[in-house]
């Protein structure tokens, strides 16, 4: 089975091995994450940042997400 990589970076990098059958199994496996980090982290850090590679270390795809709240000025916090 093929080895793919996902890099994770919100203020920290952390990296997990995964074995999965191509690059769109791959990419898919990034939004689970993406997605599990979000929810696990609420609210979730301003940016995160998903990088897959191959096993060669060479670019799949990147998923990216933002998060930001901004209050009007009239209302309290």
């Amino acid at each position: 089975m093929p080895e793919f990589r996902l890099l994770i970076a919100d203020h920290r990098e952390s990296e997990v091995t995964i074995d999965v059958d191509d690059s769109a199994e791959a990419m898919n496996a990034g939004f689970n994450a993406l997605a599990q980090f979000a929810c696990r982290n609420f609210p979730p850090p301003e940016n995160v940042e998903i990088t897959v590679s191959d096993a060669d270390n060479q670019p799949v795809g990147k998923l990216k997400m933002s998060f930001e709240v901004t209050w009007a000025k009239n209302a309290s916090a």
